[in-house]
């Protein structure tokens, strides 16, 4: 049985996948403007931070919050984003209105729904 951290450490891997395959070549990523090399230390630590923070933020919604699965997507998607575009853009309220709209619609893409439902299952899962 795969503990959450680890599960959200996997969602992490493949959302950044998908958005460095998307990177136009040369795209400065992050705050530094450069990446750790995929399999280094350095990029699994940073993994298992941005896997560490989700998980502590994702125990800080309520139990009984009926929005609950959908609040916990939407830090793991800010979280991610910001790791991957920058920290400076939390400044940004465009950066908010991006991640809602992002979320928006992976909700309504049918294909995509479905992952987001699997992903909200493994965000909330107990260790």
């Amino acid at each position: 049985m795969s503990s959450t951290i680890g599960s959200v450490a996997q969602l992490v891997k493949v959302i950044q996948r998908q958005l460095t395959a998307r990177a136009p070549d040369g795209a400065q990523v992050g705050n530094s403007g450069r990446r750790p090399a995929a399999g280094t230390a350095a990029a699994r630590y940073a993994q298992e931070n941005l896997a560490a923070l989700i998980g502590t933020r994702v125990q800080q919604i309520g139990r009984d919050d009926p929005q609950r699965g959908r609040k916990a997507f939407r830090v793991f998607l800010e979280a991610v984003l910001l790791a991957q575009l920058g920290e400076g853009l939390v400044n940004d309220p465009r950066f908010f209105q991006m991640v809602n709209d992002i979320q928006l619609a992976m909700e309504a893409d049918p294909g995509c729904g479905a992952l987001v439902a699997r992903a909200i299952e493994q965000l909330l899962a107990e260790p």
